[in-house]
């Protein structure tokens, strides 16, 4: 019996956790989505496409539980929350608690605004209920700017307000973005890689696994959504409000400890590193409530005016469009590691240019092309 309990505490050090708790994600999210198939096309549980949507048949929309299912199972099952691991000690997170509570509220209005429908102003409130549970409660969130702006302690109210305003952002951000096969799960999948290999690089371990948790409850539906043929399934708001729950507890995790500076490594420009991280859903969000607005329109109107539009009207296709512009995100998360000593500052100034740039750009060969159709109708119409 003891050799058998010395063998079961080799293997649960953090290290390894973090990788069965990848493996079993991924499983176990493999194992799920089938019966969530089975269950939706039994029930015709389908997202009907109509006149704004871009899918041509209706498809079950219940990903999100699949994916919320393996993040508390995974979570509770593998993360350290008491520091004992075996005899000894080892970090924790005993926030845990707190951030499923917060994952469970998210879930159910999701899953509510999925199936019958639900206005924006109580998703607004339940997100807002969520963060203030992760903020006040679990203690995680924003508490230093790290010199962007010239700001760096923040005192707690102004912690509090802030944090629940980026949570805010980054949620509806993930919610708005997925509009495409694909799209928001692979931000996500993004950042959770990038945020889990800085959690490993310090060994803060069981943020680790929360990590590649994630990581590895999004991978089957990625790959059900962007490949799946008669077995597609979406996500819905179910699954993107809860992916924009997930990356605002990795970031607020992120620029906490990164503003310690005896952790290493260290990132001068951090609360602009995790920026970049999430960039594209940020950055278009920022862009189509500002058009919105500017135009004299309500900026939560729905249209097609974000960029992952733009891309399929060029001609791209879902899966060559969420291409490009992970590929994009990538190539901004590299600029802010590598460029990190210029400052918080500089590089957000410089991320909202790449940005507007690549937008201008996109919607300057989108109008060429249209005038080009345009004359062509023209000349094709005229008498001969």
């Amino acid at each position: 019996m003891q050799s058998f309990t010395n063998f079961f505490f080799h293997y649960f050090r953090p290290e390894y956790r973090t990788a069965i708790a990848f493996l079993i994600a991924i499983g176990f999210n493999f194992y799920a989505i089938p019966v969530i198939l089975r269950i939706a096309r039994a029930k015709r549980l389908f997202d009907v496409p109509d006149d704004r949507k871009l899918h041509k048949s209706s498809t079950p929309t219940l990903g999100g539980l699949g994916i919320y299912a393996t993040i508390v199972i995974v979570s509770l099952t593998l993360i350290n929350t008491c520091g004992m691991n075996g005899g000894g000690f080892s970090s924790n997170l005993s926030a845990l608690p707190t951030i499923i509570a917060g994952f469970t509220l998210i879930f159910f209005i999701g899953m509510k605004d999925d199936l019958l429908d639900i206005s924006a102003k109580k998703k607004l409130i339940a997100e807002i209920v969520a963060l203030l549970i992760l903020i006040v409660i679990g203690d995680v969130r924003l508490n230093n700017m790290q010199g962007m702006f010239g700001i760096h302690q923040l005192s707690y109210y102004v912690s509090l307000l802030l944090s629940l305003f980026a949570g805010i952002v980054i949620i509806n951000a993930f919610n708005l973005i997925d509009g495409i096969d694909g799209l928001a799960s692979s931000i996500a999948m993004l950042g959770s890689l990038v945020f889990g290999s800085y959690f490993i690089s310090i060994n803060e371990w069981e943020y680790a696994v929360l990590s590649f948790t994630i990581l590895g409850a999004i991978i089957p539906f990625f790959l059900y959504n962007a490949f799946g043929k008669t077995n597609k399934i979406f996500m819905g708001d179910t699954g993107s409000l809860i992916l924009g729950f997930a990356m605002t507890v990795l970031v607020f995790r992120f620029n906490e400890l990164n503003a310690l500076t005896y952790i290493k490594p260290h990132f001068v420009a951090g609360p602009a590193f995790s920026f970049a991280v999430v960039f594209i859903p940020m950055f278009d969000t920022l862009r189509v409530f500002t058009v919105r607005v500017y135009r004299g329109g309500s900026p939560f109107k729905a249209d097609r005016r974000h960029i992952h539009h733009i891309l399929l009207d060029l001609g791209f296709s879902h899966l060559r469009s969420t291409l490009i512009l992970v590929i994009f995100n990538v190539a901004i998360i590299a600029y802010a590691y590598y460029f990190n000593s210029l400052g918080n500052s500089t590089i957000v100034f410089s991320l909202v240019f790449f940005g507007v740039a690549m937008s201008v750009l996109a919607m300057l060969i989108l109008r060429n092309r249209l005038m080009r159709l345009k004359t062509q109708l023209e000349e094709t119409s005229k008498p001969v």
